[in-house]
Formats: structure tokens, sequence, C-alpha cells
């Protein structure tokens, strides 16, 4: 009989992963950048609504405020929920912005529609 032959790849000797730390991805300075970037992306469908008629600019004029929406009121859920650097008010701050701005999106779906 053979013996046993020894796997063909190296035995994995301990690994190092680094920890991920989600808490540290909720700074001010991404939640602000993250919003800002969505105000941005929504103006700028609305512009392109007004210069262009085409049914395929139209399309991605709502697809661009549907997905600056959502990013802009997730990012904000995620900071009031997810922070503990923020105070009790600040937190109903982010409640309220990531409400009108799904509110505001969805007044502006209707001009760019």
């Amino acid at each position: 009989m053979n013996a046993p032959s020894s796997p063909p790849y190296p035995p994995q000797g301990p690994m190092y992963y680094m920890p991920v730390n989600p808490e540290g991805l909720m700074m001010k300075r991404n939640i602000w950048i993250a919003n800002g970037l969505a105000l941005v992306a929504i103006w700028i469908a609305v512009f392109i609504r007004t210069w262009s008629g085409d049914a395929a600019i139209r399309g991605f004029a709502q697809f661009l405020v549907v997905s600056a929406a959502l990013v802009g009121s997730s990012m904000s859920l995620a900071g009031a929920l997810g922070s503990k650097r923020t105070t009790d008010m600040q937190n109903l701050g982010l409640f309220l912005w990531a409400g009108l701005l799904l509110l505001a999106s969805s007044a502006y779906l209707g001009l760019v529609g």
C-alpha cells in the first residue's frame, strides 16, 4: 500500500485580517460629501431634463434622481443610526434631512418624469 501523499498546497499559517470598523466610515465629512453629491446629481438631472426632450435622456435623469436620493438618504440614516459620536439633536437633524431629501427627490422626479 502506498502512504498517503501530502496535499498539493502548502499548509496555511495564521492569517491576519484587518478589522473592519463601520463606525469609522460614519464621519461627518463622509456624510457631507454623500449628501452634497446627491444634491448635485439631482440638480444635474433637472438641468439635463430641461435641456433635452429625448426619452432616453429622461430615463437617465430619472435614474440619476432616484439613485442620488437613495445614496444621500441612506448615508444620512446610517449616520443617524450608526454613529455613536452624534448627539440626539444631530440624529434628529439627519433623520429630518433624509426625509426632506426623499420628499424633494420625489417632487423633482415629477419634474424630470
